[in-house]
């Protein structure tokens, strides 16, 4: 097996919606790809949130893995994990270790001719159904004119980020109950606020309330709105370890779980959520807003668990665009297809 030369970042930031690459090269000179979390965006200083998060993968894991094993990769995870505890068990150094990872994933998989679904075991599902995700748009008008562009691209549900009722109103009168609806409010409500607005999503038939509360891990909370509200409750991205996900489950809050490849710790890890999933029979539905490896990383680990009932694909309106230019997976009749590409499986 070839051992790790080198690791490098890649920021794009030409637009807001900035993008982090990690780039693992082998000895017989073959690079896998992977990704980490972005940063917290800053208008004035575009990617400059994603900067810590770089550093942290070329200062702290690259010197680590560089000379060692490349197929290694559980073994590097887990060193690199109690090496970076002393950091933290949450935020940016997890951020770090799930490019590193992910690309090492991608690497094996391309070393191998398999596919990184493969590795893990092959697919549970022939599809899986897609939803839209829109950005926050605050405007009806185009909130309606992107749902059915993404309806006309074939995608059956639809994610909002907006925080006023009226956007969910508008897009049932218009699209009926066959739309899958559901709304992200990224922790903008307190408990009782967030109460009276998932009744009205209940009563317009929304798939699911996200984040509804701030703190946006107040577990506590969230129950209370599922069980007064009458919604179910969607949450994950935010957590980091496996006792952050257990206490979660246990809370008994969800009906959704999330978890972020990009924030947890990569692939490795994110095969462990999904099975936490599984035994707490709670759907799984992994969260992504960015069309590169993170998102090839979600799909793969999510075929790849017989929990996984949803794939979140980032959708923005024309004219805007994400940093890099990975194309989106194939989606027929509001599903997401199996790609049996090398590594990844990221089409040219």
């Amino acid at each position: 097996m070839s051992q790790i030369a080198s690791v490098q970042t890649t920021i794009f930031d030409l637009t807001p919606l900035t993008q982090v690459f990690v780039t693992v090269t082998d000895s017989e000179g073959r690079t896998g790809v992977g990704e980490t979390w972005w940063g917290i965006p800053d208008p004035d200083r575009p990617g400059a949130g994603a900067r810590p998060i770089a550093s942290a993968v070329e200062e702290l894991l690259a010197p680590r893995v560089v000379g060692r094993e490349a197929g290694e990769i559980g073994r590097l995870w887990f060193e690199l994990w109690d090496y970076g505890y002393r950091y933290a068990d949450q935020g940016i150094f997890p951020m770090a270790l799930s490019g590193l990872d992910i690309a090492l994933w991608d690497l094996l998989g391309k070393t191998l001719g398999a596919s990184v679904l493969q590795l893990l075991g092959g697919s549970r599902h022939d599809a899986v159904a897609a939803y839209a995700s829109l950005p926050p748009l605050r405007d009806p008008e185009l909130v309606v004119s992107e749902t059915q562009r993404a309806v006309d691209a074939g995608i059956g549900g639809v994610k909002l980020h907006e925080v006023t009722i009226d956007h969910v109103e508008r897009l049932r009168r218009r699209f009926g109950d066959k739309l899958a609806i559901m709304v992200d409010v990224n922790g903008h409500f307190d408990p009782i606020e967030a109460i009276a607005f998932g009744r009205q999503l209940a009563d317009l038939g929304a798939t699911w309330f996200e984040e509804p509360v701030r703190p946006m891990r107040d577990h506590r909370a969230m129950r209370r709105v599922q069980r007064e509200a009458g919604v179910d409750i969607a949450a994950g991205e935010n957590e980091y370890t496996l006792e952050d996900f257990e206490r979660l489950l246990r809370s008994e809050a969800i009906t959704y779980l999330q978890p972020e490849v990009t924030k947890i710790g990569g692939i490795t890890a994110a095969q462990r959520v999904a099975t936490m999933a599984e035994l707490h029979n709670v759907a799984l539905s992994p969260h992504n807003f960015r069309p590169g490896p993170s998102l090839y990383a979600s799909l793969a680990y999510g075929f790849a668990s017989s929990a996984t009932r949803w794939f979140e694909i980032p959708w923005v309106p024309e004219g805007r665009r994400f940093a890099s230019d990975t194309p989106l997976p194939v989606i027929e009749d509001g599903y997401v297809l199996v790609s049996d590409g090398p590594g990844l499986g990221i089409p040219d």
